[in-house]
């Protein structure tokens, strides 16, 4: 997740350092300008783990026709999709973003579009994106002479949200769409997700771009669920109360959950996806189960991979059991899907990427073998493992030891094991300890 940066000269140096290793120019003047207005109305936001891997500025637009400039530079995706679920809910933003590989990003997280950049934002390597985020508005209809003349926006520019009413209709088209979401044709059509519980609602509201929220009455016995109308409905959420006959047409699961979010975001084709220098991967194949996929997704979230890859069919990253199982993780962390994986792998490797497949058919273990960054770790199906061809296509092989009477590990924690084994390994490097392997 990301957090604020108070101190200034920090984040301007932070920004500097990121923009001089991804695009090799000199961006003074961008930031000089960036930073040259009112200091105390600059707000910074870092992501990363141990290391500051992406860095988004905020001020108050003086000039432009949007409501907040924001310059953004991170060096990986998750780094960037940290901050961007991190942006101001509410707002027309102006994004000043460093690389075209942001855009699909940002599309998927704001109702927006690309601008083409004019002087005085005309600058190597950054692109321009205006836009709202997901579930807090619309964008206003304002074409490129209208942006660049301003004057600024206000907030009030945006429309308010609808909700507060009771649906109660299996043809409302609100309705409609939620049982659209039930299925995975749906979802990617729509490009969205259902989250279902209190819990999962509660941590959509933290920072994914919840899009509206529906409870049944069962919700409003319980004073939290009080709480967390009252919380979406202070955010703007729309919320409509639906029967609990409705709901159960809208999801199988029993016993009927007391509350659903649609939240905004959808699996990507992995050929969108740009590695960074420093990348661990997880790549999960034919795994059929999604509570499985869930648990594995939410140990990859907590391991701070930088993306999961789901390739060869399998459950569906987006399933609400998978979702479940992710205990958030689902929206935040990088989900790319890949239809050819050794194909894939191919293309890793040409770009000096190392790729470990965990099995159980080779005598090498995790503990022996090297693990060079940046990496792609593959695990797979529950009952076979990875595919032969997959195998054949790996960097390297290395298997988990396990005590005689015993061959197999359920695929999460197998993922967790050799996750964290990089985490140590990555950490003793950093406190100058050295490390076998």
């Amino acid at each position: 997740m990301a957090v604020v940066v108070e101190n200034l000269d920090v984040a301007r140096s932070s920004l500097i350092d990121l923009l001089r290793q991804g695009y090799y120019a000199e961006h003074d003047a961008l930031i000089a300008d960036f930073f040259g207005a009112d200091h105390a109305a600059v707000r910074v936001l870092a992501s990363g783990w141990g290391t500051i891997d992406g860095v988004l500025a905020c001020r108050p637009e003086t000039r432009f026709g949007v409501t907040t400039r924001a310059l953004v530079v991170a060096a990986h995706e998750r780094a960037l999709r940290d901050l961007l679920l991190a942006a101001p809910r509410g707002e027309v933003l102006l994004f000043l973003a460093a690389g075209a590989w942001t855009l699909p990003t940002l599309a998927e997280l704001f109702d927006g579009r690309e601008v083409a950049p004019r002087p005085p934002l005309r600058c190597t390597g950054i692109h321009l994106f205006v836009g709202v985020r997901r579930g807090s508005g619309a964008l206003p209809a304002i074409d490129d002479d209208a942006l660049f003349r301003g004057p600024p926006l206000a907030r009030a520019a945006l429309p308010r949200p609808a909700g507060g009413q009771t649906l109660s209709s299996a043809r409302d088209p609100i309705v409609a769409r939620l049982r659209d979401l039930g299925n995975a044709a749906g979802r990617r059509a729509r490009g969205q997700f259902l989250a279902e519980g209190p819990l999962l609602a509660s941590r959509a509201l933290d920072d994914l771009p919840v899009e509206d929220l529906f409870y049944t009455g069962e919700l409003l016995r319980d004073p939290e669920g009080a709480a967390l109308l009252k919380r979406a409905a202070d955010m703007g959420v729309p919320a409509y109360r639906i029967s609990e006959g409705l709901m159960g047409l809208i999801t199988p699961t029993r016993p009927i959950p007391a509350v659903i979010t649609a939240i905004w975001g959808r699996a990507r084709d992995v050929a969108d996806y740009r590695p960074g220098r420093r990348a661990v991967i997880l790549v999960t194949e034919q795994i059929n189960n999604p509570e499985n996929l869930g648990m594995t997704l939410r140990t990859a979230d907590a391991a701070g991979v930088e993306a999961v890859v789901v390739a060869g069919g399998g459950a569906d990253p987006l399933h609400r059991e998978c979702v479940r199982a992710a205990r958030g993780a689902v929206g935040r962390i990088p989900i790319y899907a890949c239809a050819d994986l050794p194909a894939w792998i191919g293309r890793l490797r040409a770009q000096g990427i190392h790729v470990a497949g965990a099995t159980g058919n080779v005598e090498r273990t995790l503990y022996d073998a090297d693990l060079p960054l940046p990496l792609a770790v593959i695990v797979g199906n529950e009952t076979e493992g990875l595919t032969d061809a997959t195998m054949a296509a790996c960097s390297s092989l290395v298997c988990i030891p396990m005590a005689p009477g015993q061959d197999s590990l359920n695929v999460g924690v197998a993922a967790g094991v050799i996750l964290y084994e990089i985490v140590r390994r990555r950490r003793l490097k950093v406190e100058g300890v050295k490390v076998e392997g």
